[in-house]
């Protein structure tokens, strides 16, 4: 079986960004899930709909929060959200309520059992984020994050024209 190096196929050693950012997705949103889970565990919540609790939480100030912005917020498509909104409405972590300049617009409004998580959460997310920066300096992590950015950006081009079949815009 003939197995790709990289270098005679695609100019790229065999340290591929892509799969080190699939790894470390993997990696994170396991130990995410877990720890929302853990502060989330009787209230019967997904690590996913503890985040977007937190998120609601830190943005309502903002003004009214609308089920794109999940979409938005999450990178998620839109069927995905909808699905994940819907069973938090079921299980009475929040509310779609209409809003008066168009009825076709709900607003998530969490309810107070949603507000009572977050506490929790929000002591599990500072733990994560202390252990995600453990041993590297504020130098390293700001050259993570515009590497990071750039990486973004490069994606965002290409948004939608890679997933459409025969379309290749490289």
């Amino acid at each position: 079986m003939y197995r790709c190096d990289h270098n005679e196929c695609c100019g790229h050693s065999n340290d591929r960004v892509g799969a080190e950012i699939g790894m470390l997705h993997n990696l994170l949103r396991r130990q995410m899930a877990c720890m929302t889970e853990k502060s989330a565990n009787s209230a019967n919540v997904t690590g996913m709909q503890a985040m977007i609790v937190h998120h609601l939480i830190l943005r309502e100030k903002e003004g009214d929060l609308f089920q794109k912005d999940i979409e938005s917020a999450f990178q998620m498509r839109r069927s995905t959200a909808t699905g994940i909104l819907q069973l938090m409405e079921q299980h009475g972590i929040l509310r779609r309520e209409p809003v008066a300049h168009d009825g076709r617009l709900k607003r998530l409004v969490l309810t107070d059992r949603a507000r009572a998580m977050d506490e929790r959460i929000t002591e599990r997310m500072v733990q994560m984020e202390q252990i995600l920066r453990r041993g590297i300096t504020e130098e390293e992590l700001n050259n993570w994050f515009a590497v990071s950015e750039k990486i973004r950006s490069n994606l965002e081009q290409y948004q939608g024209n890679l997933c459409r079949e025969g379309q290749k815009k490289w």
